[in-house]
């Protein structure tokens, strides 16, 4: 008896949520236009069928996170307060001229903040999938859920991806495999950012986070607790 397997292929790249900045190479003859297509309608065109996994982490602690991973030198926490709100003040600024879109797909915007703050933004990319995927085809995931307990996580993307349960040899094998991109030794030892840079990060994201919490009907993502 002929026996057919199938086969699941995938692509991981971290930036696919939200990494859209090729359309701003294309020809426009409006000044400050937003994207005409996203890279999500790319993927619909090709396989309208997909299903996507969205893991997102605290918006806050992301940002800190990608401070110390991406910046060479000179870091402390204090660099990045300042950068912080540096950034908040150019994105506001923004705000004053064009919309909550507009600005968080701003490449010039982007290129001149000096942390990457758009990117916390999980909202207004996720509502951008919405558009081309269905929602049943979406499940989003919280890091902190996928460190507190691995398993239980895999089991949900399996159930998702209906390709039945995992066996135990291979969730084994899976909760076995070292952790990739953890911090840094020397990142470490600058300690988490200040408290003041935390409460002025909260405050910014709070409106962002509690209307992604309402659209997912789950107050996790509030990260309230965290």
């Amino acid at each position: 008896m002929l026996r057919l397997s199938i086969v699941l292929t995938g692509e991981a790249s971290a930036s696919t949520m939200w990494d859209n900045q090729a359309w701003s190479y294309l020809p426009s003859d409006r000044e400050g236009a937003m994207p005409p297509f996203l890279a999500q309608d790319f993927i619909h065109t090709v396989q309208p069928g997909a299903k996507i996994l969205i893991m997102l982490r605290d918006p806050v602690e992301r940002l800190y996170s990608d401070y110390l991973y991406f910046k060479i030198a000179n870091k402390s926490a204090e660099d990045f307060h300042q950068k912080v709100v540096d950034s908040v003040y150019l994105f506001q600024s923004c705000l004053s001229e064009g919309s909550l879109r507009s600005c968080v797909y701003d490449t010039s915007l982007s290129n001149s903040m000096p942390v990457r703050l758009h990117l916390g933004m999980y909202i207004i990319f996720f509502l951008d999938w919405l558009t081309v995927f269905n929602r049943e085809q979406i499940l989003v995931l919280r890091l902190e859920d996928y460190a507190a307990n691995l398993e239980v996580t895999i089991k949900k993307v399996f159930d998702f991806l209906s390709v039945g349960p995992l066996s135990q040899q291979g969730e084994a094998a899976l909760t076995r495999r070292p952790l990739s991109n953890t911090r840094r030794t020397a990142d470490r030892n600058l300690g988490p950012m200040l408290p003041a840079t935390r409460d002025f990060l909260r405050e910014f994201h709070k409106p962002f986070n509690h209307k992604l919490a309402s659209v997912l009907d789950n107050k996790a993502f509030l990260w309230s607790n965290t």
